[in-house]
Order: structure tokens, then sequence, then C-alpha cells
């Protein structure tokens, strides 16, 4: 199996948690399997901070979304068996379903519906305030929200140029984890997801797999093994994507029109 693992960090700017990412995504994955893992195109991205592509939703709408836009063809065209939505976010998911035949496969869903069946209550903690409206955003598009007990974050405020720095050092990081985690638990979580690659990388490399007796549901290896799952399903039992409603795919008139020039 071939998996085409996409965030929208940009590796330029942080090569360490792409070579920790990509060594940790092939890991867990079964032998076998191949995770490839991509982040910002530079003609997308063009070296803009992670601030000015996210926060505001006409920047988010150009960079984000196209690239998964354009990467999910990409890989269907380069023969990869799935896509993986490897941000929380959940860019143009909806969209990405429609567009392409390979399974369509969201961190944050997989990560929310592999948890709902260890237990009834959900936390879900993330690398800083800049991605709470985003995980908020991803729990209501799939109606979890009665099962989801609160949305929790490791810092505050995280600046690019920390982030890196968490891989080499990593205990301080793991121990803010840990704390958010604790908090989480006393306000009802029974199990804890790692939102966001970085957060989840730096808690699935140490094999940070429980906090007092809670499971932490890993956010790198989950989606990893749904994708793996999802090509299964698609191979034996010919499970696709609906095509009557939720995610109809486009004339192969409007495919070259609209999307060869991404």
């Amino acid at each position: 199996m071939k998996i085409w693992y996409q965030v929208s960090v940009d590796f330029a700017h942080h090569q360490t948690f792409a070579r920790h990412l990509h060594a940790y995504a092939n890991h867990v994955a079964s032998p076998g399997t191949s995770v490839t893992v991509h982040g910002m195109d530079p003609d997308i991205g063009r070296g803009l901070p992670q601030a000015d592509v996210l926060l505001s939703p006409v920047s988010y709408h150009q960079t984000i979304k196209r690239l998964f836009l354009r990467n999910a063809r990409k890989a269907e065209a380069g023969g990869y068996d799935a896509f993986v939505v490897g941000t929380y976010a959940e860019p143009a998911l909806r969209e990405l379903r429609s567009l392409v035949e390979i399974p369509v496969v969201s961190a944050a869903e997989s990560t929310l519906l592999t948890a709902f069946s260890v237990a009834p209550k959900v936390a879900m903690i993330g690398l800083s305030q800049q991605t709470v409206p985003f995980n908020r955003a991803s729990v209501t598009r799939h109606r979890f929200g009665e099962r989801v007990s609160g949305i929790y974050t490791v810092n505050e405020v995280m600046l690019e140029r920390t982030l890196d720095q968490q891989f080499d050092a990593p205990q301080e990081y793991i121990d803010q984890f840990v704390a958010a985690a604790r908090i989480a638990i006393a306000e009802g979580a029974d199990a804890i997801i790692p939102t966001e690659g970085v957060v989840a990388t730096i808690v699935g490399v140490n094999g940070i797999t429980e906090v007092d007796e809670v499971p932490i549901i890993d956010g790198v290896g989950v989606p990893v093994i749904c994708a793996e799952t999802a090509i299964t399903l698609r191979r034996r039992l010919k499970i696709g994507p609906s095509r009557k409603r939720a995610y109809v795919r486009p004339s192969p008139e409007a495919l070259k029109v609209l999307f060869d020039t991404l």
C-alpha cells in the first residue's frame, strides 16, 4: 500500500518535525505499507509564516485548501492508494472526497471515531489557541459535540520558531501535555486525542499511550492505520464514498476545466 500523508506545515522551515513525522508514520504502518509525508508546496505557501496562512479565511482558502485539493489529485495520479488529511482542521474534506476515487482519510475524524470506540467522553489537546477554532469546527462538522468533553491546548501560544525545538528536548513539552491531559481528565475525559501534527508526533514518538489509565489516541498512527483499512475495504468489499448527494464527482469536462490548473 502507498499512502500520501498531507500536512500544512512548511517543511523548509521545520525539517526536524518533517523527519520525525515521516519516520513515525512509517514506523506505525503495516509491513509493506509506505507512507510519504508532504508539507506545504513552495509555490503555494511562498514562504509565508503559518499565522499569515491560517488566521485569515481568505489566505487559508488560497493556500491550505488549494494545497490539499491539488495534492490529492497528484496522489491519485501518482498511484497512491489513499490520501490522509493530516491536519486536524480538515481543509476541504467534503470537496476532497468528491474530487478523487482513492480513500480520503481525515486525521480528526478517524481519531475521534477511534476514541469513541474505547471511551464515552473524549477530549482534544491541541498546539495552541490558534488551533482551537479549527478543532471546534471539526467536532461540529461531524456532529460529535455530545461526546467531546472539551478542547484544550498544550500552550496558549506556540511560536513557529519553537516547534522543531520540542523534538530535541521533549521532556518539558511532554510534561505540559500530561498536565493538560490531567485537567481534561478531571473535567470528564475518558480518552485524549493530541491534535495537530506536532503534538501528535511528539506524543507518539515518545511512547505516551496513557495518562492516569486514560488512553491517548495516537494522532498519527490512527490515521495511517485507518487509511490502510479504507484501502482494504475498497479493494475487498468495494466500499467507497457516496456519489448520490454527499460526494458527487465532477464530470470529466469539469475536472479538466476547473482542476487541471490547480
